[in-house]
Formats: structure tokens, C-alpha cells, sequence
């Protein structure tokens, strides 16, 4: 599988993503995985393996950590908080980042925009309601800024029905959680159909699992909270 490093590269072949002494076992792991990937590709030789995780693994991480994979591309990464904050819209956001600084900004769990990757998401008005557990809140008209050719951009513009799947056990690496999915299924007017899921963690309000679509050049991503 590839690393999200690809969708870049200059970092990597610049040397610019090494590791410090601060670094969590996680990162160095993903860290070598890059190194790893770029090897192969400029000098031959096996696909790497992405890093096994484990909940030992985990347990021994201080800092949360999302694991981010962009479907379309096979791309996967390990994202860690860095910034949370609220302003004058409902709801919490978060900025996660990765290793190759590529990031990733959500509010109440919902992708409200993407940094470092081409055809990015600028922004986004998402129903969060910031009141109780992270999600949609309701369904309801979706408005994406988007990134296109000649640095100028482009809007699309949802309609979105909110469904609740009802309970489900979720299994993140050997651990299960006890989650409510809900769902978007989202039009355009015009044929054009885009399907969010969620499961929210029922012990803390988290988005715990997602499936979100990240824009017509990205596609689909998916996160997982694998360290709190």
C-alpha cells in the first residue's frame, strides 16, 4: 500500500520528514515506512508493508492518532491533533496532520476541508449542531469549496438526507466499541449521488469509524480514531 508521501514526495526525497527524539513509536514507524517507500520507488526493490498496529502498540502511544486512507488512490497515513478550537459556527474543530504535513480539518468529526493534497477541499458548511455527540445533526442543504486547475476554485452544493443505522459493535484494532452509524445520502439534482457514514462511539460522543467523500479529485477517505 502505498503512503500518502506520494501524493507530494518533495518532503520526502528532501529529507524533510525525519524523525526527532519526541516522536511517538507510531510516527517512527510510519516514518520508516516512508523512507521504506521511497526507496522502492526511485530505487527498486519489494513493496514495504504499512505498519502492523496493535493495541500494545497503542498503549504505549501518549498522544490520539487517526488513521486516514484515501480509497481511490490506496494511500494511508497516521494523522496527530493539532489544533482544536471553536468559533462562531456549532460544533468543535479539529486540524489533524501527518508526518508529511498533509492535513486534515473536521468539524465535529465532519472533513470540513484538506491541505497538501491536489484537488483539495478549501472548505465546508457541515450540521454540526455542537451540541451532545459529534455528527450530522440533521440533513439538509451541504456547501464544498474546492481547490481547481490555476488556483482558482469551484463550489458544489449538496442536498442530504441524515438516516441513524442504529447500534453497531465496532472492532478498532482488537478492541470493539459500542457505536451508532448514521448516514448521509447526499444528491446534486443532477444524477450525482455522495454517501457519508459514521459511527459514533457511544461511551464518549466521538467519531470513531468514518466514510466521508473528500471532493471529486480525492473521492472518498476513511478515518479510524485508533488512539485516544
Amino acid at each position: 500500500m502505498k503512503h500518502l508521501i506520494y501524493a507530494l514526495g518533495l518532503c520526502a526525497m528532501l529529507g524533510a520528514c525525519a524523525q526527532g527524539p519526541e516522536d511517538t513509536p507510531l510516527e517512527l514507524e510510519v516514518g520508516g515506512l516512508i523512507r521504506d517507500q521511497i526507496q522502492q520507488r526511485f530505487g527498486g526493490g519489494s513493496k514495504p508493508q504499512p505498519p502492523t498496529l496493535t493495541r500494545a502498540l497503542l498503549a504505549s502511544i501518549k498522544d490520539p492518532h487517526v488513521e486516514v486512507v484515501i480509497e481511490e488512490q490506496d494511500l494511508r497515513d497516521y494523522l496527530t491533533l493539532q489544533m482544536a478550537r471553536r468559533d462562531d459556527e456549532p460544533g468543535r474543530i479539529e486540524l489533524w496532520r501527518s508526518i508529511d504535513n498533509i492535513s486534515f480539518g473536521f468539524r465535529d468529526g465532519m472533513l470540513i476541508s484538506t491541505r497538501g493534497l491536489r484537488g483539495g477541499m478549501i472548505t465546508a458548511q457541515v450540521p454540526a449542531d455542537g451540541q451532545g455527540a459529534m455528527g450530522p445533526a440533521t440533513g439538509g442543504q451541504r456547501s464544498y469549496l474546492f481547490r481547481g486547475d490555476d488556483s482558482g476554485s469551484y463550489r458544489v452544493t449538496l442536498a442530504c438526507e441524515r438516516r441513524d443505522l442504529g447500534r453497531v459493535s465496532l472492532e478498532v484494532v482488537e478492541r470493539a466499541y459500542p457505536t451508532r452509524r448514521l448516514q448521509e445520502r447526499c444528491s446534486d439534482g443532477k444524477g450525482g449521488e455522495v454517501v457519508n457514514d459514521y459511527w459514533v462511539d457511544l461511551s464518549g460522543g466521538r467519531i470513531r469509524q468514518s466514510r466521508q467523500w473528500a471532493g471529486p479529485v480525492i473521492g472518498y477517505i476513511r478515518t479510524r480514531q485508533v488512539a485516544d
